[in-house]
C-alpha cells in the first residue's frame, strides 16, 4: 500500500513536470514565436516608415523648391519696368516717387516682404519699405552675392536674414539694363518671406524637418530650438566664414547637438537615437532638407499596439498563442517578402515609366487641374529650348501665343476637364528664342478613386511644316485656277473667233456654191434660149438648102441633109447640157419632178434601173432644193461610174423633222471608214452641201453590201 502510493506520487510529480515542460515549452515557443514577430513587424514598420519619410521629404524638397523659385519672373519683370530705369538716371523727387510706387504696387500684389532697387554701387536708392523703421533707403548691400551676381549680369536667388529687419527671406535679384542691353546701370530685388514657407511645409510633428545650407547653419525647422544652429559641430575657421558672409547675422550659431554615431544613427548629445533622410533642393545648389526621426518614437509606436493587444490574450492562450504566433510569423515573413518584392516591382516600374516618359522621343507634358505644367519629356523641353526648371510649375498657356491661350482657356480646356479627352487640337507654340511652331495636341485625363480628373497626359506633334505645305499647295491651287480661268476665257474667245470664221467660211462656201448654181442657171438659160434659137433658124436654112438642090444637085443635097442631121444632133446636146446645168424642171414643177426626171435620163443612158419614190414633198427654198438635187445627182452618177449596180433606188421623203433623201445601190461597195481611194469620189462635195442647208449626211457602205446614202436637212415653217 505504500509502496504503491509512493509510485502514484512518483507518477504525478513526473506528470507535473512533464505538464511543466510541456507548458514551459509552449510558453516558450509563444514567447520565441511573439519575439520573432515583433522583431519582423518592427523590421518591416522600420522599412515602411523609411519608404513614407523618403516620399513624403521628394515631396516636400519639389514644393520648397516650387515655392522659393516662384518670384524670378517677377523681379526680370520689375526690372525691366521704365520708372525704375528713370530713377537709376535721374534721381529727382519726381522720378523717386513713382519708382516707389511701382516697388509698393509689386510688394502688395505678390504678397512680398519688401521689394528695392539698388543703384550699380550697392546703395538702395528706393523700397517699399521705406517709412518703416527698418527701411533700407540709403543702405549698401553691395556685399550681398545676389547683388554681386546681378551687377555682373546673372540673376540670382539668395537665402538669408536680414541684416536691417532680421528677418528670413528669399532675396530674388535681376540687373536693370539701360538703352543698350549690355549697359548695367541697377539691380531690381525682390525679397519673399520664408514664414508662410516654414508654417505651410514643416508642420509641427515628432520628426524635426531641417532645411541646412552647404555648411550646415539650419534656416527653416519645425523645431523653434534649431533654427540658425548648426547641425554638425564645425571647426573656428568655418564658423569665421560664416560670420563674414553675414548671411546669417552676427551669430553666435550654437551647435544642435547632432552627430554621427558608430551604428549609423544620428544621435543627440549621445543620448537619443534618430534616423537620418536628406535630400538636395532644385535650384539651390548644396542645400538640402534632412528628417530626423527619433528611434524611441518609432519602436513606441510600433511596441504599443503590439502589446497592448497581444499581452492580455497570451496567459489564456498560451499554447495556441504560440502556434498560432509561428504560423504568423511565417505568414509575416512571406508578406513582407511579397510586399518588398511588390515595392520593388512598383518602384522599378515607376522608374521605368519616367524613363520612358522623359526618353520617348516625342513632345510629351502633363498639367494639373489648374493648367500647371508638373512633367514635361526631353523631347518637349529641346524642341521649346528650355530648361525644364524654367517650365516646370508654370502655366501651360504660357508658352502659346495669343490666340491659341485665349483658345485653350475658353474653349479646350473647360471641355478638357468636362470629357476627360480632346484630340487634334491646333495650338501654336512660341519657342524660348520666339520661333513659333504648329502643333496638333492630344490628350487624355488621369482620373483619381472618385473618378475626378487630376493630371492630364498629352502629346504634340510638329505640324509646322506640314501646314506650310498645304499653304504652298492652296496658293498654288489658287494660281492654277486663275491661270485655268484666263486659259478658259483664252479659248473661249479663240473658238468664239473659228466659229465667227467657221460661219465666214460657210457663209462663204453658200455664196460660192449659190454664185456657181447661178452662173450654171445663167449657162443654161445661153445655151436653151440663144444658141438653141439659133441652131434651131441654122436647121431651118439647112432644111430649105436641102429642098432647093433636090432638083439641081444630088450630091449638094445630101451634104445638106447631113449638115440637118448634125444641126439636130447639136441641138439635143446643147439641149442635155442646159439640163445637166440647171434643169428647168427644178424650177418649174420642184425637187420630186426634178429628181423623177433625173432618174428616167439616167435610167435611158444606162441599162441601170432607176426607181424613185417619194411622199408628198412641202414647198421648201431654192436653196435646199438646190442642194438635195445636187447630193442626189452627185449620188446616182457615182453609183453609175463606179459601182456596178443594177438597181439605184431613190426615195424623197418627209417626217416631223424635215426631209430625208436617201440613195441606195446594189453595187460593189466600199470601205467608208478606211479607204481613202473613195475620198475623190464627190462625198466632201455632198457633205459640204448639206452642211451649208444645215443638214446631215450619213454614207453608209460595205464591200460587196451596197452603198446608202442619206442626207437629213431640217425644215423650219
Amino acid at each position: 500500500m505504500k509502496k504503491s502510493w509512493h509510485t502514484d506520487i512518483l507518477i504525478f510529480m513526473r506528470l507535473r513536470l512533464i505538464i511543466l515542460i510541456l507548458a514551459l515549452f509552449a510558453f516558450l515557443s509563444a514567447s520565441a514565436g511573439g519575439l520573432l514577430y515583433y522583431h519582423s513587424f518592427r523590421k518591416a514598420a522600420f522599412q515602411k516608415t523609411e519608404a513614407d519619410a523618403y516620399s513624403r521629404l521628394k515631396l516636400l524638397t519639389d514644393q520648397l523648391s516650387s515655392y522659393l523659385s516662384e518670384h524670378i519672373k517677377p523681379v526680370k519683370t520689375l526690372s525691366g519696368i521704365k520708372e525704375l530705369k528713370e530713377v537709376l538716371k535721374d534721381t529727382s523727387l519726381e522720378s523717386i516717387y513713382q519708382a516707389n510706387l511701382i516697388l509698393d504696387n509689386f510688394t502688395e500684389s505678390l504678397d512680398l516682404e519688401v521689394s528695392y532697387l539698388m543703384d550699380k554701387n550697392g546703395i538702395t536708392l528706393c523700397s517699399s519699405n521705406r517709412n518703416a523703421r527698418d527701411s533700407f533707403v540709403g543702405k549698401d548691400f553691395s556685399f550681398r552675392p545676389y547683388y554681386k551676381k546681378a551687377i555682373n549680369g546673372k540673376p540670382a536667388t539668395y537665402l538669408a536674414l536680414g541684416t536691417t529687419s532680421i528677418k528670413r527671406g528669399v532675396y530674388y535679384s535681376h540687373p536693370v539694363y539701360g538703352r543698350n542691353h549690355s549697359d548695367i546701370i541697377g539691380v531690381a530685388v525682390i525679397k519673399a518671406s520664408v514664414e508662410f514657407v516654414e508654417t505651410k511645409l514643416f508642420p509641427k510633428s515628432r520628426n524635426t524637418l531641417l532645411f541646412i545650407n552647404p555648411d550646415g547653419v539650419i534656416f527653416i525647422s519645425n523645431k523653434d530650438d534649431l533654427r540658425f544652429k548648426l547641425l554638425w559641430k564645425l571647426n573656428e575657421k568655418k564658423i569665421n566664414k560664416i560670420k563674414n558672409s553675414r548671411q546669417f547675422g552676427n551669430g553666435p550659431w550654437a551647435w544642435s547637438g547632432f552627430s554621427t554615431s558608430q551604428t549609423g544613427y544620428i544621435t543627440k548629445n549621445n543620448k537619443d537615437r534618430y534616423l537620418f533622410t536628406s535630400l538636395g533642393v532644385a535650384n539651390y545648389p548644396e542645400w538640402r532638407i534632412i528628417n530626423l526621426r527619433n528611434l524611441k518614437e518609432i519602436e513606441k509606436q510600433v511596441s504599443e499596439p503590439f502589446v497592448r493587444i497581444i499581452g492580455p490574450v497570451i496567459t489564456s492562450v498560451l499554447i495556441l498563442t504560440g502556434i498560432l504566433v509561428f504560423i504568423l510569423y511565417q505568414l509575416g515573413i512571406h508578406e513582407i517578402t511579397k510586399r518588398k518584392k511588390v515595392e520593388k516591382e512598383l518602384r522599378l516600374s515607376e522608374e521605368r515609366y519616367r524613363h520612358i516618359y522623359n526618353k520617348t522621343p516625342a513632345m510629351l507634358h502633363s498639367i494639373d487641374i489648374e493648367g500647371r505644367i508638373i512633367r514635361v519629356s526631353d523631347h518637349w523641353v529641346e524642341v521649346m529650348g528650355c530648361k525644364r526648371e524654367d517650365v516646370i510649375g508654370k502655366q501651360l498657356v504660357n508658352f502659346f501665343t495669343p490666340e491659341s491661350k485665349k483658345y485653350a482657356i475658353k474653349v479646350i480646356f473647360p471641355r478638357f476637364f468636362s470629357s476627360g479627352f480632346c484630340k487634334d487640337v491646333p495650338y501654336t507654340y512660341v519657342k524660348k528664342n520666339g520661333e513659333k511652331m504648329d502643333i496638333m495636341l492630344s490628350c487624355y485625363g488621369v482620373r483619381d478613386e472618385n473618378n475626378n480628373i487630376i493630371r492630364s497626359l498629352a502629346v504634340s506633334v510638329d505640324v509646322t511644316e506640314k501646314n506650310r505645305a498645304q499653304k504652298a499647295l492652296q496658293i498654288a491651287k489658287e494660281k492654277l485656277s486663275q491661270h485655268s480661268h484666263d486659259l478658259a476665257q483664252q479659248v473661249k474667245k479663240r473658238t468664239a473667233q473659228l466659229e465667227k470664221a467657221q460661219d465666214n467660211l460657210k457663209n462663204l462656201s453658200k455664196n460660192i456654191i449659190a454664185s456657181q448654181e447661178r452662173e450654171k442657171a445663167l449657162m443654161a438659160r445661153e445655151l436653151h434660149d440663144h444658141l438653141g434659137q439659133v441652131l434651131t433658124a441654122l436647121r431651118i436654112d439647112a432644111v430649105w438648102v436641102e429642098k432647093y438642090l433636090t432638083d439641081v444637085n444630088e450630091s449638094a443635097k445630101n451634104r445638106a441633109g447631113k449638115m440637118c442631121s448634125l444641126i439636130d444632133d447639136t441641138i439635143n446636146d446643147v439641149r442635155d447640157m442646159a439640163y445637166r446645168l440647171r434643169p428647168r424642171v427644178l424650177d418649174d414643177l420642184g425637187l420630186a419632178d426634178a429628181l423623177e426626171s433625173l432618174l428616167l435620163d439616167f435610167e435611158k443612158r444606162s441599162n441601170v434601173s432607176c426607181v424613185f419614190k417619194h411622199d408628198e414633198i412641202p414647198k421648201i427654198n431654192d436653196t435646199i432644193a438646190t442642194a438635195l438635187y445636187r447630193i442626189g445627182q452627185e449620188a446616182v452618177t457615182n453609183s453609175l461610174r463606179y459601182s456596178n449596180a443594177t438597181t439605184i433606188t431613190v426615195e424623197l421623203k418627209n417626217d416631223e423633222e424635215g426631209i430625208i433623201l436617201t440613195i441606195e445601190d446594189n453595187g460593189c461597195g466600199f470601205d467608208a471608214l478606211n479607204d481613202n481611194d473613195f475620198s475623190g469620189f464627190g462625198l466632201e462635195g455632198m457633205r459640204e452641201r448639206a452642211n451649208l442647208v444645215g443638214g446631215k449626211l450619213d454614207i453608209s457602205s460595205r464591200l460587196s453590201e451596197g452603198t446608202i446614202i442619206c442626207c437629213k436637212v431640217k425644215v423650219k415653217g
